[in-house]
């Protein structure tokens, strides 16, 4: 990729997150000042009515709170009814989050010894699963290119092109997928999580983002109170997160070879196009020249004719001057009758040569013979007379 085009991708990008931060600050930040005014409120409450509190002490004790929500722990209820968060469910639904890169947040490592062993196995565990990742989208792309097959059998009697069959199945392929990984989950932790519609498809599609922010996460306040259903239900929620998350890489793959391939045919018709664009250049260049070198051929021919012309005319003025000089009288008065004649037969044309036998063309009257379709009796007697 050249590097225009990556400056061009980053400052949309910087541009993007310029949008959505503006976007979230509107939405956000007026929540958040209002439930910083209600906390105060709430605190100067709990002050009047309990006088045996001082501030200083409310202050610590908001502390700790704050301590133990941010470790994973709930403070509120008996801690003796609570689950632990480390069981063997959970801490399984912890590893799988960690191989999975989404890190909801809602647990996560405190002892030396866990931070230092979660490094290790995020280092190995995450490659690992990358491959059972590429193993399970495989599979799974198999299994909907078969059916997609099948579709595109089905479409193909309906005389449709192949480029609108291909987008057809395809649009199918992704609302059958988001239907067996979005909507059906979503309804199923609406009903198991006492989740509205909106929080449960929010949750469905962050998980399977790989963002994972963990203020909702499945199995913290399952709706169940049955703790057997408890301890499978967050392994097979991780199940899901592997088949979903492997569903999404087919589809991020699949958008990424409809990019290839219609980038393929981009260059491939902007080839063609240039390699128009320069043969009609080179017609045209031709065309170009071969007119030009005719109209310079034939500006040469006339300007040649002209100039013979020119020539041939500068020669007969100078020997008429020259022949008017040495005419008698009576041979000027004779040339003077001759023009005369000439309107009467406009046809006929008078020539002097001073070369005897020399003839004039256009079809004439000579001075020493005469044109054989003009002449008559009376112009042959006056020749004879001037002889």
């Amino acid at each position: 990729m050249r590097w225009k085009t990556v400056s061009a991708i980053f400052f949309l990008v910087v541009l993007y997150l310029i949008i959505g931060a503006t976007v979230f600050r509107a939405l956000e930040q007026p929540r958040e000042s209002s439930q910083k005014l209600a906390i105060l409120a709430e605190k100067l409450e709990f002050l009047a009515m309990h006088s045996c509190v001082n501030s200083s002490e409310l202050e610590d004790l908001v502390k700790h709170v704050v301590a133990a929500v941010r470790a994973g722990v709930n403070p509120s209820g008996n801690s003796f009814n609570q689950t632990s968060l480390w069981d063997l469910s959970s801490s399984f639904f912890f590893a799988g989050t960690v191989i999975t890169t989404i890190g909801f947040g809602n647990i996560s490592p405190h002892t030396e010894g866990g931070r230092i062993f979660c490094i290790i196995y995020a280092l190995l565990g995450i490659p690992l699963f990358g491959f059972l990742l590429a193993g399970v989208g495989d599979q799974l792309g198999t299994i909907f290119g078969k059916g997609i097959a099948r579709v595109e059998k089905m479409i193909v009697k309906w005389q449709v092109s192949q480029t609108k069959i291909r987008v057809i199945s395809t649009l199918l392929f992704i609302l059958f997928g988001c239907l067996i990984f979005v909507a059906l989950p979503a309804v199923i932790f609406k009903h198991i999580e006492g989740w509205s519609t909106l929080e449960s498809i929010y949750f469905v599609v962050i998980t399977l983002t790989t963002i994972g922010f963990g203020d909702f996460v499945a199995g913290e306040k399952g709706g169940s109170e049955n703790l057997e259903y408890l301890d499978y239900y967050k392994p097979v929620v991780w199940f899901w997160i592997l088949v979903g998350l492997a569903y999404f890489a087919a589809v991020l793959s699949m958008i990424g070879d409809w990019f290839r391939v219609i980038s393929k045919k981009t260059k491939e018709e902007v080839g063609e196009f240039r390699a128009h664009a320069a043969e009609w250049t080179a017609n045209v260049s031709a065309e170009f020249k071969e007119t030009r070198r005719r109209l310079s051929v034939d500006i040469y021919d006339r300007f040649q004719r002209a100039a013979s012309i020119k020539r041939k005319l500068s020669s007969e003025l100078g020997i008429n001057a020259a022949m008017n000089q040495e005419m008698t009288p009576g041979k000027r008065t004779l040339s003077a009758n001759l023009g005369e004649d000439r309107e009467a037969y406009p046809n006929m044309n008078l020539s002097l040569s001073p070369v005897p036998g020399a003839l004039a063309r256009n079809g004439s009257l000579y001075l020493n013979g005469l044109s054989p379709d003009i002449a008559d009796r009376r112009e042959i007697a006056i020749i004879e007379n001037l002889k």
